[in-house]
């Protein structure tokens, strides 16, 4: 059976070992079985390479992939649906999240403009399934002046996502006396939050800075 980036050089994907190298890391860190039925949603579709990839490697999947070049409806097929839009409209995200998701996988391999990024993931991150995969590709260009980016620069997906490394440890938030002994901490701490109401976001299980990727899991 061949592995993830084999099929991804066959197609001419850049995520392979030949470009950027993603495929191997994306076999290490996603937690799906290849026959698993999972719901997928890239943004950037390109020539269709990337789909195709993920189409042959998960067999049983559906996949979404949006673009904002009309041509890219021609990649469409039987487990394949493209819809035409922008990552920076609202109202699209949110008409293709009601009727294609929820999502097991969600990978942003769009605009890589930061402001882009960020405004996509904080629109469908709500549309991804328990225990789902957010993947921000290229993660260099935060870095680059040409898609908004720069070393430490504020505003940049990577000091972004820094920063929500705060949140997955629920901001050092301490669980109150009496404590259920029978009861896992982060559990009393869930229920803290939301009993009293608490400003802090506990849907981030984890966040994994790889080189060119970022990976968020849902709790």
């Amino acid at each position: 059976m061949n592995t993830l980036d084999e099929i991804a050089i066959k197609h001419g994907t850049d995520k392979s070992s030949l470009v950027h190298n993603y495929c191997n890391k994306y076999e290490k860190n996603l937690p799906f079985n290849r026959l698993d039925e999972i719901s997928i949603l890239e943004i950037g579709v390109l020539g269709g390479s990337s789909l195709n990839m993920w189409g042959e490697y998960y067999e049983n999947s559906k996949i979404l992939g949006i673009d904002i070049n009309p041509d890219c409806k021609q990649y469409a097929s039987n487990r394949v649906s493209i819809e035409i839009g922008s990552q920076t409209d609202a109202a699209f995200i949110e008409k293709i999240a009601r009727e294609h998701g929820p999502f097991d996988l969600i990978v942003d391999d769009g605009s890589h403009m930061q402001s882009h990024v960020i405004f996509s993931f904080n629109c469908l991150f709500k549309h991804l399934k328990p225990s789902g995969i957010y993947v921000v590709e290229d993660a260099s260009c935060s870095y680059w002046k040409k898609y908004e980016g720069g070393l430490h620069r504020i505003g940049t997906s990577v000091e972004y996502f820094k920063a929500l490394v705060d949140a997955v440890n629920f901001l050092g938030l301490t669980q109150v006396s009496n404590i259920n002994k029978h009861a896992r901490r982060e559990d009393l701490l869930i229920e803290r939050i939301a009993s009293e109401n608490i400003d802090i976001r506990t849907d981030l299980e984890s966040i994994n800075f790889l080189n060119g990727l970022i990976i968020i899991t849902k709790r």
